[in-house]
């Protein structure tokens, strides 16, 4: 894997710079709605209180996104990352329960300060960190490894964020391999976290630890340098280690470095990326029922193998936990033919109608060897008809991808209108075509205050 990361010789194909610039707009905008979210303000505090003067320092190098502030490179990416992932809604990987760009943008972006960076260089890293997430998650096995409670986002994440740290960096192949194995030994973050604030804080540690692996690595500091194989390494704990599967990774490797561009989604919709396909098929069917909820019986979901496992088993006590419903979702989708960040208040789930949808909502799984990755809901109504709809993706997966139009849409919800809102939008978006190094930190900065 440190040849890969080291040598890999990075073509300019356009698909991961067209998929960045949508990346890199959307990761950037979820962040600034998330700074408000009681998870990334507490973050935000601590990290403030143990500055020597009590606050953001106007000396740091990195930007928190969409502020004034500035933060050394790791409290920017702790910040920024937890703030990418406090909505949930940020990007996804079909294939995996991933969360790649809120751990591997604020990574980048606050090395970036430390290094002014070109568009080319900023698409190769991210394409490796991408192939790094996918191929290792995939060795593991993913099922194994998820089945055992581990955030993917968490744990793989971190030696994704750090190869595509020391790719950015040009680090060579004896630093990479040490950045590495510290970035193994950093590796946590359970399942069991979800709809809690810690959940959206695996994805800022993560990008802490990749800063944090690659600056003591380029300082000399040593590790395993092969640690992802060694016994008891990382695919020894947090896997099922097989040779034969892990004699597989380079191959993999090469497949994910473009292919990761079929395999990433913008999520239309703040909640888990398990509940997204499902969501559509609410929508759809609504339009087709019409908009009285006293006609439908019951709704059966189903699920590929293990597509519950990010879910709720419980009904959810609070709007973060009904991030994780998928008897919440749907049931929004339902009532209202949509699904909001309003929809995820306290006061949101006592509204009337809610509760009784739900409890007629029932989930299952396929078996483990039926085909994966899609959704089936049947509804069934109260005449007996029974409506379908068998949804294989989600809006704003890349093979139904939003809009330009869409993505500023949902870029202006969460950061505003107007003007300058508009033109952040362009110069974020144009990021990765840039042929000149940039200092991306007052960019990143945003407009000075909501417009």
């Amino acid at each position: 894997m440190v040849g890969f990361v080291c040598h890999r010789d990075h073509r300019a194909e356009p698909a991961p710079r067209v998929a960045l610039r949508g990346l890199v707009v959307d990761t950037v905008g979820v962040a600034v709605a998330g700074l408000t979210t009681p998870a990334a303000v507490l973050v935000r505090d601590w990290v403030e209180d143990q500055s020597p003067s009590g606050a953001l320092a106007p000396d740091g190098t990195a930007a928190v996104w969409g502020t004034a502030g500035r933060l050394g490179p790791a409290d920017a990416a702790l910040v920024n990352g937890t703030a990418a992932h406090a909505l949930d809604w940020d990007d996804a990987a079909p294939s995996m329960a991933m969360h790649p760009a809120a751990v591997l943008l604020p990574t980048l972006f606050a090395l970036a300060a430390r290094r002014p960076v070109t568009g080319a260089g900023l698409v190769a890293a991210y394409s490796v960190g991408s192939a790094v997430f996918r191929a290792v998650s995939e060795v593991l096995p993913h099922a194994v490894h998820y089945g055992r409670g581990w955030h993917n986002t968490s744990t793989t994440g971190r030696l994704a964020a750090t190869a595509a740290a020391c790719r950015l960096l040009g680090l060579d192949t004896g630093a990479t391999a040490h950045a590495l194995g510290i970035a193994a030994s950093q590796a946590a973050g359970s399942l069991a976290n979800f709809g809690t604030m810690t959940k959206p804080m695996h994805a800022g540690l993560a990008s802490r630890d990749a800063v944090m692996a690659v600056g003591l690595a380029t300082r000399g500091f040593t590790a395993h340098p092969a640690q992802l194989e060694a016994r008891g390494g990382f695919l020894d704990l947090f896997g099922d280690h097989d040779p034969e599967r892990t004699a597989l990774l380079g191959e993999r490797l090469e497949h994910w470095m473009t292919g990761w561009t079929d395999d990433y989604a913008l999520k239309a919709y703040p909640s888990c990326f398990a509940t997204q396909r499902a969501i559509d098929a609410g929508i759809s069917l609504r339009e087709e029922l019409g908009a009285d909820p006293g006609r439908i019986a019951r709704v059966e979901v189903t699920l590929e193998h293990g597509g519950t496992r990010p879910l709720r088993d419980t009904g959810p006590g609070n709007g973060l936990e009904a991030k994780f419903s998928l008897e919440y979702t749907l049931a929004v989708a339902l009532l209202t033919g949509d699904v909001r960040l309003a929809d995820f208040t306290d006061e949101a789930l006592r509204r009337p109608g809610v509760a009784e949808l739900m409890a007629r909502i029932e989930l299952a799984e396929r078996p483990p060897a039926a085909e994966p990755g899609h959704t089936v809901v049947r509804l069934h109504t109260d005449d007996g008809r029974v409506l379908v709809r068998d949804v294989h993706h989600s809006r704003g997966d890349s093979h139904r991808p939003l809009s330009r139009a869409e993505l500023a849409a949902k870029f202006h919800q969460c950061v505003g209108h107007g003007p300058a809102a508009r033109s952040w939008f362009e110069a974020l978006h144009a990021v990765p075509d840039a042929d000149d190094p940039r200092d991306l930190q007052a960019l990143l900065a945003g407009p000075p205050a909501r417009d």
